[in-house]
């Protein structure tokens, strides 16, 4: 073994199998060279990720911290707006007690000058009518009083035409 080589003997070798061998070369070059500019892309398109990413990881510092100072600015306007709305809820409590108060003095009021209001009122309603029905009766009089003058009128009227009739004749 010492001085031993190895050595690939190529006897009885066709020539179809040369070409078979070629082809197989030459599809192994192919697939490598493929694999390559596949392997190229993915590198460009990762480079590009990666510069996005960047520049993402560089605008969202300012983006972050404009958008807290916005909650902040949020925030205290809320605080502003509820000590509103307390104030608002104190004036409410203020007008509902107002007008408590301003129902119970009516009531008093119309308690107080309801009733001689109300007798007042009934007792010139019953004077009203009084009066006209004694102003009705007073002319109804006075139209049967003339209806009979005129019924009179007109029976002495045919007792006069009667009279002079018998006495023409």
């Amino acid at each position: 073994m010492p001085g031993e080589t190895l050595a690939v003997e190529f006897q009885n070798v066709g020539l179809w199998e040369v070409a078979l061998l070629i082809i197989a070369v030459a599809l192994f070059i192919f697939l490598l060279m493929l694999a390559l500019g596949l392997i190229r892309k993915a590198t460009a398109t990762l480079n590009r990720v990666n510069s996005v990413l960047d520049k993402v990881d560089h605008e969202i510092g300012p983006i972050l911290r404009n958008a807290n100072t916005t909650l902040d600015n949020v925030n205290a306007s809320l605080v502003q707006v509820e000590g509103e709305l307390e104030k608002v809820s104190s004036i409410t409590e203020n007008a509902a007690h107002v007008s408590s108060n301003v129902a119970n003095v009516t009531s008093l009021i119309v308690s107080a000058i309801g009733s001689p209001l109300v007798k007042a009122a009934a007792f010139g309603f019953g004077l009203r009518t009084a009066v006209k029905k004694r102003n009705q009766g007073v002319d109804e009089d006075q139209v049967r009083r003339m209806v009979e003058a005129s019924r009179q009128t007109k029976r002495e009227a045919k007792r006069a035409a009667k009279a002079r009739r018998k006495a023409e004749r």
